[in-house]
């Protein structure tokens, strides 16, 4: 167990008033997983509603027949679950830790009242599954419309530091965690990985540098803008999927 963090750290709390955050935090607990440890699985009960402290959480769905697929990774101050609009209600899909991460759990059963009871919380709790929804909507999105470029070169747009041109960083997880992630096979990830040198954009194992973040920006805008799939030589199958 850890000390609770502060409530308004989080995007779910950031409007709630004092009275409500000290309610939520009778009987809140945080609690720590290992890289690959289950938070929960599919089909399990909601006991807790979960935010990142600090740290990854991938959510998986698992088909009938047994196959895995990768809904979504998760980082700090995001919310794992919805709040239960049920009682009995199962979680749609399983959560593991991507390397040490901490958890806050409130209960589910505590969380629901206090969303009858106060329209601030409910709106919150509203408001951050619509967030959710529209973060998948953006990501299916750019499965179908995107090549794997340009869906890798978004990736590490978004992990480089604000108000610098060039920066170098680590991955926050394994390339096969980020190709599963993008929708692309490790092969393909290399490959959209060597083809992104011609911008400046260098790896090695986990280590990325980026020579101009302004002008890979400003090349996939103009790629956008052309309806180029690849910046070199790339091609779409007929089918849609990516092809080299």
């Amino acid at each position: 167990m850890s000390e609770l963090p502060p409530l308004r750290d989080f995007p779910l709390f950031a409007s709630l008033d004092e009275a409500t955050l000290h309610r939520l935090t009778l009987d809140a607990k945080v609690e720590t997983y290992a890289d690959g440890d289950v938070i929960f699985r599919q089909g399990d009960a909601v006991a807790a509603i979960m935010l990142i402290v600090r740290g990854f959480v991938k959510l998986l769905r698992t088909a009938p027949c047994g196959d895995e697929t990768l809904v979504s990774i998760r980082s700090d101050g995001a919310s794992v679950n919805d709040a239960p609009t049920v009682t009995g209600e199962a979680f749609h899909v399983s959560a593991e830790a991507v390397g040490p991460t901490s958890i806050l759990k409130l209960p589910a059963g505590r969380f629901a009242r206090l969303m009858s009871e106060s329209p601030a919380l409910a709106a919150a709790a509203l408001d951050d599954a619509k967030r959710k929804i529209a973060e998948l909507i953006g990501e299916i999105e750019s499965l179908k419309a995107q090549s794997a470029d340009r869906r890798l070169a978004r990736f590490i747009l978004s992990l480089c530091p604000a108000n610098t041109d060039s920066c170098r960083f680590r991955l926050p997880y394994d390339k096969r965690l980020v190709a599963a992630q993008l929708g692309v096979t490790q092969e393909t990830l290399s490959r959209s990985f060597a083809r992104l040198r011609e911008f400046g954009v260098r790896t090695e194992t986990r280590d990325v540098s980026v020579e101009s973040v302004t002008r890979l920006c400003l090349q996939y805008d103009e790629l956008a803008r052309q309806g180029l799939p690849y910046p070199s030589g790339g091609r779409r199958s007929e089918d849609g999927r990516d092809a080299v």
